[in-house]
């Protein structure tokens, strides 16, 4: 995960959601902001339609439970 994007997204989930609440990424891509948000607490909703990085963000993330 590329520190400086982290640097970026952190301060605003924080600002916007406390712990245990959900952040919707519509465009996930890699699941950066995912991985962020599981990392802080939340939980979270990835959409991506590329298959490809839907393995990856599987991959970082292994989230257990939606609720």
């Amino acid at each position: 995960m590329n520190t400086r994007i982290s640097m970026l997204i952190a301060p605003c989930i924080k600002a916007s959601t406390r712990e245990g609440d959900i952040v919707l990424d519509t465009f996930a891509g890699s699941g950066t902001t995912c991985k962020l948000a599981q990392e802080l607490g939340r939980k979270w909703i990835g959409i991506e339609l590329n298959p490809d990085y839907a393995k990856i963000i599987d991959e970082q993330t292994k989230q257990q439970n939606l609720f």
